[in-house]
């Protein structure tokens, strides 16, 4: 069964997702120890698995046209950002939480306080694998890690990106780009854009006609 579900899960998961699932994050750099902030808290997704995939800032450096995801913090547990995920998994159905103006997603599960036998269920129900509960009745699973584990029973999840869903109307998005549109309306400045502009430029002057 484990081996069935090894080869199974290998068609249906990028061969990163379980590297970066495991990788211990934010401990101190080994190579740059004078920095005054030498927390790896980088994947490179590119050397999933390999020693090197977990690196500082400066490490980043040595990863040049490899596919670099920043990995933070909230509540003591590693997060990502939906944007830097959705071009190359896809992660529809895991809980998605809004940190710092960022939409992100939890990695792991998280260990939830014993409640003396009564289970806490969110206003949305709760995830199919640990039992947290969701805030947002459109999702199953409160992190990456649970719907990889939810994909044991349930063959028709996946974290492969569908090419279909890159074709016809970009207008078109599904369930989990919507929510991570919600954070950048249309006239928006695209993502990674720095205005220096201090004051809004004011209107054109019009002139009084001439008589």
């Amino acid at each position: 069964m484990g081996m069935l579900f090894g080869q199974q899960a290998g068609r249906r998961t990028p061969v990163w997702l379980g590297p970066l699932l495991g990788a211990e994050f934010f401990k101190r750099c080994a190579d740059h120890p004078y920095l005054v902030k030498n927390e790896c808290n980088h994947y490179c997704l590119d050397c999933a698995g390999e020693d090197d995939a977990v690196c500082c800032t400066l490490c980043v450096s040595g990863h040049r046209n490899h596919h670099v995801v920043q990995i933070r913090k909230s509540s003591y547990r590693e997060v990502i950002r939906v944007a830097e995920l959705k071009a190359v998994a896809d992660i529809s159905l895991v809980q998605t939480y809004v940190i710092n103006y960022d939409r992100v997603v939890f990695l792991n599960r998280r260990p939830q306080a014993p409640q003396h036998g009564v289970k806490c269920v969110g206003p949305a129900g709760a995830c199919r694998e640990c039992g947290r509960g969701l805030v947002d009745a459109n999702f199953r699973f409160c992190s990456l890690s649970c719907k990889l584990d939810g994909m044991v029973s349930n063959p028709n999840l996946t974290f492969m990106i569908d090419p279909r869903r890159n074709r016809g109307n970009s207008g078109s998005n599904t369930e989990d780009e919507g929510e991570a549109d919600d954070l950048q309306g249309p006239s928006d400045p695209p993502s990674g854009w720095i205005s220096y502009r201090r004051r809004h430029r004011k209107g054109v002057p019009e002139r009084a006609p001439f008589y």
